[in-house]
C-alpha cells in the first residue's frame, strides 16, 4: 500500500489543471455580460452556483440566476432547447447578455466517514486511491481501543462551455475532475481553475487576485 500524507494529496490536487478548448475565432472582446445556466448531472443547481460564485469573484457581469430561471420558465425554455440558434438569440436579447456557460456534472461522490474496528497497527496513517477516490485516516478513537476513523474525499468532475448566444458557437470549453473534503470545496477548486483559465483570455475577467 502506497504512503503519502494529507498535506502532500491536498498539495497534489491542487496542481492539477482543466483540459481546455478555445475558439480560435472567438471574440472574447465582445463578451461583455453572462449567464449560468444550471448544470446537468447530480449536483447541477450548486455547480452552477459555485460556478457564477466563481466567476464574479474574478469581475465578472454574470445575470442572478433567478432571473435567468424565471425568464426560461417563462419561455418555456429547458436546457437542452436552450440553445436552438433563434431560441439562444431569444434568450439572449431578454437577459441582455452575450454568452452563456453550460455544463455538465459528470461525478459527483461525497465524503464519507467509516469507524474501523480491531486494527492492531492504527497508529500508522496511509492514503491509498479507491474507486477514484482517495482514504486516509483521521486517527483513533478515544475509548475505543485498536480502532480508528477512515475518510474518503469527495470526487467531482465538472465540463463547462461558454457559447455566443447570437451564433451558438461554443468559445471556450473545459473539463476537470478534482477531490476536496466535500462536494462543495472540490467544485470551488475545478471552477476556480475554469475562472483561471478564461481571465488569460477574456478581458473581462481579473487575471490575478
Amino acid at each position: 500500500m502506497k504512503r503519502i500524507s494529507l498535506p502532500l494529496l491536498l498539495l497534489l490536487s491542487a496542481c492539477v489543471t482543466p483540459n481546455v478548448a478555445v475558439n480560435p475565432r472567438a471574440d472574447f472582446s465582445a463578451v461583455k455580460r453572462v449567464a449560468v445556466m444550471s448544470f446537468g448531472g447530480p449536483n447541477g443547481e450548486l455547480a452552477a452556483d459555485v460556478m457564477t460564485q466563481s466567476l464574479l469573484a474574478r469581475g465578472a457581469d454574470v445575470v442572478e440566476r433567478q432571473r435567468l430561471n424565471a425568464v426560461m420558465e417563462e419561455q418555456r425554455l429547458t436546457a437542452s432547447t436552450a440553445f436552438d440558434p433563434s431560441t439562444a438569440k431569444q434568450l439572449g436579447r431578454l437577459l441582455g447578455v452575450d454568452a452563456i456557460f453550460v455544463g455538465t456534472v459528470g461525478q459527483s461522490t461525497p465524503q464519507a466517514s467509516y469507524l474501523v474496528s480491531g486494527a492492531r497497527d492504527s497508529r500508522r496513517t496511509t492514503v491509498t486511491q479507491v474507486s477514484g477516490g482517495s482514504v486516509y485516516s483521521e486517527g483513533g478513537v478515544m475509548g475505543l481501543p485498536d480502532s480508528q476513523i477512515l475518510s474518503t474525499t469527495a470526487n467531482v468532475s465538472l465540463v463547462s462551455r461558454m457559447v455566443d448566444v447570437q451564433t451558438g458557437a461554443v468559445l471556450w470549453a473545459a473539463s476537470m475532475s478534482y477531490e476536496g473534503f466535500d462536494v462543495s470545496s472540490a467544485m470551488n477548486g475545478i471552477t476556480e481553475a475554469f475562472a483561471r483559465s478564461l481571465a488569460q483570455i477574456w478581458p473581462e475577467l481579473i487575471l490575478q487576485r
